[in-house]
């Protein structure tokens, strides 16, 4: 369907925009900042706190911009001396039974109470009498909720009952008083749960897991994505001064995940820092990367070379398994997957029930299907020589399928992140540590086929290599050719 675009005026800033725009909506999208609380675009106007009041000529009083649609020839000012009034007025509103517990919320240092009161607020507080003390609760198992912080913008009310649709929330009492609860019999428990601390404007929805960890101001942040499922959700990594990783959150992208991730993906990141191959091992022993990469090529030499990966490599990873085969007469490729769960499917949100981050890339670059691949090499009775199991899959437990594909191989070359099962195989020769999504670079390409770029967050952890630097040495080691100095 078409839109029709009119005209409109921001601060003599002239502009054409969409008619079914809010001034908001088109402040933003040309640069201009107004104020919000209660505002969010991926959830239903609500106009409740009144903070992104905006001068409209014609108007006898400020109005507020979330919900004044655009009209033709409409002249906005976001400046002015009503328009400033009617925003000191409504920061001080907000904050006459707020505790001003600023040292202590988890909040503090990105907090738009911090921000608006210092940009629009004013420099002295007129509010002396005894302030109202809402309630402290535990939402869920992630979510802890202190009332008295709460301006009661309903983003979280109508999060719950747009996107995950649950409905477990709602504005108890009136006046001063009001607050956010659960419904009664009702828990904070659902996947996306997480989501209502992120779009939280002031300290009133906290994460337990993050809670009390550190001062946001020590931390830094990069841009990631999460490989914990098919969807990958653009994200933010936020990291301490020892480059640990201390919290995930959502980064928007409208093709993607808009604005939101699942719980899941967002406290998957442990595994990184945990129980991780820390060295190359050779016959169960650590050892230099030269002689594990050396052990490596003379077993690529045995009759019967299957070069297995998984749906956590990278295409680039995929093109390295491609070339390691070609220089190799006779070697075979194959693909498996981390196994499933069912697809979890909300109004506004769908978690994926596929656990990998790139079935679709191995399907552009190599043409297999992980699933139908792995099905087929277990069927297939015959015996193999050496195995390369490009694996990188956090907490797998192995298939029947891999099972029976290794108590047949001969000689197993690991490449992985951690000490898992699959080292204790005995026909383990070589084991080399490989980087984490968090400690490398790649592309993924996501259920909806849209290829995403990802750069290294930190430092690697082992003494690990990306699978494409290791798979190019093996190659160049068959061929006799030089390899770069310290591998």
């Amino acid at each position: 369907m078409n839109v029709k675009e009119v005209k409109i005026k921001i601060d003599d800033k002239e502009m054409s925009v969409p008619s079914t725009w809010t001034v908001i909506r088109a402040a933003q999208e040309n640069g201009i900042e107004i104020p919000h609380y209660c505002y969010h675009p991926d959830l239903t106007i609500a106009g409740n706190c009144r903070i992104c009041m905006v001068g409209l000529k014609g108007a006898p009083r400020p109005v507020v911009a979330c919900a004044q649609p655009v009209a033709e020839g409409m002249e906005v000012t976001t400046k002015g001396k009503d328009v400033e009034e009617a925003r000191k007025s409504v920061m001080e509103f907000m904050l006459i039974n707020h505790p001003l517990d600023c040292p202590e919320c988890d909040q503090a240092g990105e907090c738009k109470l911090q921000d608006y009161s210092y940009a629009y607020g004013r420099d002295h507080g007129r509010f002396h009498e005894e302030k109202v003390v809402k309630s402290k609760a535990t939402m869920g198992p992630h979510v802890k909720y202190w009332g008295s912080r709460c301006i009661v913008c309903t983003r979280c009310v109508r999060f719950e009952e747009e996107i995950s649709g649950q409905g477990n929330l709602g504005v108890i009492y009136r006046g001063d008083r009001s607050e956010i609860a659960l419904f009664p019999g009702k828990t904070l428990d659902n996947p996306l749960s997480m989501n209502t601390v992120d779009i939280c404007p002031v300290g009133a929805l906290v994460s337990s897991d993050f809670l009390f960890q550190t001062r946001v101001w020590n931390l830094h942040s990069k841009d990631s994505m999460c490989a914990d499922c098919s969807v990958g959700c653009n994200t933010r990594v936020d990291l301490d001064s020892k480059e640990r990783i201390k919290r995930i959150v959502p980064r928007r992208n409208d093709q993607v995940n808009k604005e939101w991730m699942c719980d899941y993906g967002r406290l998957s990141f442990p595994y990184v820092h945990e129980n991780r191959l820390m060295k190359p091992m050779l016959d169960g022993k650590d050892t230099p990367y030269k002689d594990a990469r050396i052990a490596a090529a003379a077993l690529l030499k045995k009759k019967r070379v299957v070069i297995l990966v998984s749906a956590w490599n990278t295409n680039e990873a995929f093109a390295a398994a491609k070339s390691l085969a070609e220089a190799l007469p006779g070697a075979e490729i194959a693909g498996y997957a981390n196994p499933g769960r069912a697809e979890e499917k909300f109004p506004g949100f769908t978690i994926s029930g596929d656990k990998n981050p790139n079935r679709k890339g191995m399907q552009e670059v190599l043409g297999i299907d992980a699933d139908v691949s792995l099905k087929e090499l277990a069927a297939d009775k015959g015996a193999i020589g050496t195995v390369v199991l490009m694996h990188n899959i956090p907490g797998y437990v192995p298939t029947a399928e891999l099972k029976a594909v290794l108590d047949r191989t001969e000689s197993v070359v690991l490449l992985d992140l951690a000490k898992s099962d699959l080292l204790r195989y005995g026909n383990v020769a070589v084991a080399l540590p490989t980087l984490s999504s968090f400690e490398k670079s790649g592309t993924f390409v996501n259920k909806d086929g849209i290829a995403q770029k990802f750069q290294p967050v930190i430092e690697p952890v082992n003494f690990g290599r990306s699978e494409p630097e290791m798979l190019t040495d093996l190659v160049r080691e068959l061929q006799g050719a030089p390899v770069k100095v310290g591998a």
